[in-house]
This record gives structure tokens, C-alpha cells and sequence, in this order.
């Protein structure tokens, strides 16, 4: 089976060839230059593409507007929920397909880096990865590098900056001084979102397996040590997390010089002297409950 069926008019070949190619560069196994036999049996020829690809992504343009074969798999992949619309030209696609959310890709040129190709990457894998299951009783892994907490519905990196790939296992994990960090992954971009950052110390804390029934800050350090369980973050859900300090994007209250950092190792946390080095992971406010997202990726909605 493959993951991809692109549905396109034979004259937009160049542009989906390119489409096809950097999905195949990206993993995917992408069946986009089917020959149809007759329009006698186009049922059945449609069915059975329908039944070997998880999704299928129609291209809308002008000229696959007016295909008769485009429209008649977009309706069959619409039916099965498995349809990804896209524009790669600025076209209006037809009724009933207008009123669906819709890629829109009229400007990419190839660049995988592209905000709006990792948009598309990230509803690809809304059908091709397995469903998304709860784990440690609040994480949810997105198959896409990041984790959703569901007790804060924050959305984190599952690696720390300067490692790569699902098992993190990859690079090395970077240190930055804190204005170096705060200027360096403001509204960074990753996984179709451009909205990362530094946690506040509160976001961070959340992530430790650490009892803070503590109130004095002077003290917290001192007491959690005995208070935290080893190691203080799960590593079933961010593997090969450093023992080092990592930056928050909290000032220190009576110190400018100064931001608070936690420890991963130990739990505990700390003014540091924001001149100093320490590792990052970065987070951004999940949207879980938008209503684009629901339309978009929810497959059982119809």
C-alpha cells in the first residue's frame, strides 16, 4: 500500500513531479502517475487506487478543475475521508470541494523548508502514522518529533536544539546563553508551526517528575533534591535528555542579570547569570481545540 495518491491533471506534471519528489525525499511512497485504461471501467480503477494509498492529495488548478478524472477521485477520496486538497494555483476548486480546508501551496517552488510544505507534511502524517494513544497518563506523541502534554495543552519539541530525528538520538545537544536563545528561537519554525519559544520556568517545571509543595524559591532547591524521583523527566517520552541546565524565558524577579534554568538531573532549579551557557527545548501553546484543525484532520467527522 502506499502512503500517497496524488490526483493532478497530466498538464501540471512538472509542479507535481516536484510535489512527488520531495514527498519521496521526506519517506513517503507516492503513487502519482497512474494510467487510467478507459472511462468504461473508471470505478473500478478508482477504487482500487482509493483502496491502496492511506491518503490522496488532488492538486487543484486550473486545469485540474476542469479534469473529469480529478474530480471523480476527489469525490471517492472524500467519501473515505482521505482527501488532502491543494492549490497550487490561486484557483477556486469546484462545488462541493470550495467550502473544505485547503493547503495552499500557489508560491512553494520546491523548498522543502517551507512553512507551507510542512504544514502539508504535518496533515500527511494525521493519516499515515498510527493513531495517537495517551501515554504516562498525559502525553500524547504527534509521530512528528513533538509531544502534546494534555494536563497543560502545551505542544513540546521532543529533543533538545541541536539533536534531530523521532529518536533524538542524532547531534549533539547545543548550549546558548540566554539572550542568545530567547533572540535565536523566537517564533522559531518546526513541524508546521512557527510559533516555538522558550518555556517559562512554570512550563518547565511541568515537565519534571518532582513534588513542588515548596513556596520559599531559596529553598526549593535545596529541599526538592530529596522530593524528586530519577530521572526527574520521563525518557520514554524525551529520549536522551541531557543532565544539564536548560533555559526558561523568566527573568530572575529582582535580577535583570539573572534568569531561572532547570536542572533535568537533579530537578531542581536556579538563578543563572544569563551570560552563562545552558541547553534549550522549546515549546508552543497547542491547538488542539481549534476548529480548523477539527475539519482538517479529523477523519471520522465525515
Amino acid at each position: 500500500m502506499n502512503d500517497i495518491f496524488i490526483s493532478h491533471s497530466s498538464k501540471d506534471r512538472p509542479w507535481v513531479s516536484l510535489l512527488a519528489n520531495a514527498l519521496q525525499a521526506d519517506g513517503y511512497s507516492v503513487d502519482w502517475d497512474k494510467n487510467h485504461l478507459t472511462n468504461e471501467n473508471f470505478a473500478q480503477v478508482i477504487q482500487d487506487t482509493l483502496d491502496h494509498c492511506k491518503c490522496v492529495i488532488t492538486v487543484w488548478s486550473t486545469n485540474s478543475t476542469e479534469s473529469f478524472w480529478v474530480k471523480a477521485e476527489t469525490l471517492g477520496a472524500m467519501e473515505q475521508n482521505q482527501l488532502i486538497p491543494v492549490l497550487c494555483e490561486h484557483v477556486i476548486p469546484p462545488m462541493p470541494y470550495a467550502s473544505l480546508a485547503t493547503e495552499s501551496l500557489q508560491s512553494w517552488n520546491g523548498d522543502k523548508s517551507d512553512l507551507s510544505y510542512q504544514h502539508l507534511l504535518q496533515t500527511i502524517r494525521k493519516f499515515t502514522q498510527p493513531e495517537a494513544t495517551l501515554q504516562a497518563g498525559k502525553y500524547i506523541d504527534n509521530n512528528d518529533d513533538t509531544v502534546t502534554d494534555c494536563s497543560t495543552n502545551l505542544m513540546w519539541k521532543k529533543y533538545s536544539e541541536g539533536q534531530s530525528s523521532i529518536t533524538c538520538g542524532k547531534g549533539m545537544v547545543r548550549q546558548y546563553t540566554w539572550e542568545n536563545a530567547i533572540n535565536r528561537f523566537k517564533q522559531s519554525s518546526f513541524a508546521g508551526y512557527n510559533d516555538w519559544r522558550l518555556p517559562t520556568i512554570k512550563e518547565l517545571r511541568s515537565l519534571t517528575s518532582c513534588d513542588r509543595q515548596v513556596i520559599a524559591p531559596r529553598l526549593a532547591t535545596s529541599l526538592l533534591r530529596d522530593q524528586c524521583s530519577k530521572p526527574t523527566i520521563n525518557n520514554n517520552i524525551f529520549p536522551n535528555t541531557a543532565p544539564t541546565r536548560y533555559w526558561t524565558s523568566s527573568t530572575f524577579f529582582n535580577k535583570e542579570d539573572h534568569a531561572w534554568a532547570l536542572h533535568f538531573d537533579s530537578g531542581s532549579d536556579e538563578e543563572s547569570l544569563k551570560y552563562y551557557n545552558a541547553s534549550v527545548r522549546l515549546v508552543r501553546n497547542s491547538e488542539r481545540d481549534d476548529q480548523g484543525y477539527i475539519r482538517l484532520f479529523n477523519r471520522s467527522a465525515g
